[in-house]
């Protein structure tokens, strides 16, 4: 992936010693070159750039960091740094015993080698790590034991609208502005989580929701403890969050649409059937109902009167049949499951209620005041077929239609008027 081009800036050292460790090996990726430099020189800056010294009295030490930076390596070749002043001291990385620098040569350089390799893979693995979760869409984080932010991905700072600055050393009350007891009252689970995780010592797989500043959002959220290379201790937590909000919200979409009628948001017809076989081992009742004249009167005053009639008897059955399903079948056809086996009277009774009601409603407009609606009422016994239940329930309804003006009658039976 990457090659070193290392610059080794040499001063006052034997020239011995400097062949020797131009002839060491470089390692893997890295080549070497060296270099003689004086006092005026302005070094390159960056972590290519190493400056080894066994001369430092007549050098401005500090001058010589500025030029290679906090990055480069100053390496003081010496046997004491007495007459050095304490400050200059302090910009250097490392004191090379130069009276056994000639037997010492090899083992210093290459330690050398192998520190400034160490950090390259190092910054390599952070440069990977960065990119890779500041791409993800996905809010990443890392805590440590005790709950605070370390480290985040630009995901998680848009979902929480602030810094990085302002989200790392930070806890979750802070970071998602909600006060602790306003947590502590709510259904969010985030903070048990992590402790969960910790007891599991596995990565763990959560729904959850955080107000964000996007408002409530539903997250998918994998998270897995981090363990102490050496004691296998648990030191902190890294999570993976996917906002999973509109992808719901597209399910449910889907979902409601395969389920209901668009017009009075009903069940439909396909759905109701698959009610009825879900329900075919047991006896219930079902019950019809289509408006009278509904045809003329689409005609008369058009599809969107028409289509405010079939919303208001769509709504006044919702009301009077709360706890079972209805249905629009198609046109002015409704249905309702009673997953009870009630008697003809019963059935009857919900049924006059709910056309007493319905004909209140109605008679708010004096187009509409005119509509009636006729029922069916069909006895279901196990082992019927939703086809042998409609088709029966549609026959109750056709002899309540011949006799008309909102009448009800019962499959085997008399009809009601």
């Amino acid at each position: 992936m990457y090659h070193v081009q290392l610059h080794f800036w040499v001063r006052g050292i034997d020239e011995k010693i400097i062949r020797i460790w131009q002839e060491i090996e470089p390692l893997e990726r890295f080549t070497h070159l060296f270099h003689d430099f004086s006092r005026s020189m302005h070094l390159p800056s960056g972590r290519n750039q190493i400056v080894l010294l066994g001369d430092a009295a007549t050098l401005q030490i500090p001058m010589l960091r500025q030029d290679i930076g906090m990055k480069g390596k100053l390496i003081l070749c010496a046997d004491s740094v007495q007459n050095l002043p304490e400050e200059d001291l302090t910009y250097f990385d490392d004191v090379w015993p130069l009276a056994h620098l000639g037997e010492t040569a090899v083992f210093h350089f290459r330690r050398l080698q192998r520190l400034l390799k160490e950090e390259k893979d190092a910054w390599l693995t952070q440069t990977y790590l960065e990119q890779t979760i500041n791409t993800l869409p996905d809010m990443v984080w890392y805590k440590d034991i005790k709950g605070i932010h370390l480290h985040v991905n630009d995901a998680f700072c848009t979902a929480v609208s602030k810094r990085k600055k302002d989200v790392e050393g930070k806890d979750h009350y802070y970071i998602w502005g909600i006060p602790r007891e306003v947590y502590e009252a709510s259904d969010y689970v985030c903070v048990e989580t992590e402790e969960d995780v910790i007891n599991a010592r596995k990565t763990c797989l959560y729904d959850e929701e955080v107000m964000s500043a996007q408002g409530l959002r539903k997250l998918k959220t994998y998270k897995t403890p981090i363990f102490d290379e050496d004691s296998q201790d648990i030191i902190g937590t890294v999570g993976i969050a996917r906002d999973v909000t509109q992808e719901k919200e597209y399910r449910s979409t889907i979902q409601r649409l395969t389920r209901e009628d668009q017009l009075t948001s009903l069940l439909n017809r396909e759905y109701f059937y698959d009610v009825l076989k879900q329900n075919d081992r047991q006896a219930y009742t079902l019950l019809s109902f289509d408006v009278e004249g509904f045809h003329g009167f689409n005609e008369r005053y058009g599809h969107p009167l028409g289509d405010a009639v079939l919303q208001i008897v769509a709504e006044e059955l919702r009301l009077a049949f709360t706890t079972n399903h209805v249905a629009r079948l198609g046109g002015d056809e409704f249905a309702v499951f009673l997953p009870d086996a009630l008697s003809d009277e019963a059935a009857e009774a919900s049924v006059r209620a709910f056309q007493e009601q319905l004909a209140f409603m109605l008679s708010m407009d004096d187009r509409m005041k005119h509509l009636r609606v006729n029922a069916g009422i069909v006895h279901a016994v196990p082992g019927m077929t939703p086809e042998r239940v409609i088709r029966d329930g549609g026959r109750a309804l056709d002899r309540a239609k011949e006799v008309g003006g909102g009448a009800c009658c019962s499959s085997g039976e008399s009809v009601m008027a």
